[in-house]
């Protein structure tokens, strides 16, 4: 009898030892998760509530008719609008319209909403390094442009970027691999 004892004790130390091990490993990488992201600037949540809506030092009036968000030059930062080529007449300096997050995607699954926070808060499916540069470099209407477009072409003048933190990091980037 004192055997089957002895053997049940040291399975269920094996297991208590087992649960800490697994238990002090995940608190270990959530800790270094969260370090790695509090570096990130601007914060995911800064750029999911405000910062992809519209450039640097723009407001955000609403969103149009087809779920674009509406941005307003409310500061009358100087904006260039060029004549000739794929943009001509299509940098606007009072207002603007930009794709929500989520549209221009490749084939989303329906009903999926995306953030740019990491970590999926809220439920959402967080944007993985492809689909941020694909987002940003792509524009679901042809009415709108792209964000990174709006940074090359729309900025204070010719061949000077416009402003927009969060962006202008990911398409000043070569593309992610994956």
């Amino acid at each position: 009898m004192s055997v089957v004892v002895n053997i049940l004790a040291a399975i269920g130390l094996i297991v208590i030892i087992s649960y800490l091990s697994v238990y002090l490993y995940n608190h270990i990488k959530n800790r270094q998760v969260k370090a790695t992201v509090s570096k990130i600037y601007p914060p995911g949540d800064y750029m999911q509530n405000s910062g992809i809506k519209c450039p640097d030092y723009w407001v955000n009036t609403g969103i149009d008719s087809n779920g674009n968000y509406i941005c307003k030059n409310s500061f009358n930062i100087q904006s260039n609008n060029p004549t000739t080529g794929n943009y001509a007449g299509k940098c606007n300096a009072d207002t603007m319209t930009f794709t929500p997050i989520g549209n221009g995607l490749s084939s989303p699954p329906s009903g999926t909403s995306y953030t740019w926070q990491y970590g999926n808060p809220t439920g959402y499916t967080s944007l993985t390094d492809k689909q941020k540069y694909d987002f940003v470099e792509n524009s679901a209407s042809q009415n709108s442009i792209s964000r990174c477009a709006w940074i090359n072409n729309c900025g204070p003048n010719s061949n000077v970027q416009g402003i927009w933190s969060g962006v202008n990091e990911i398409c000043n980037s070569p593309p992610p691999t994956s």
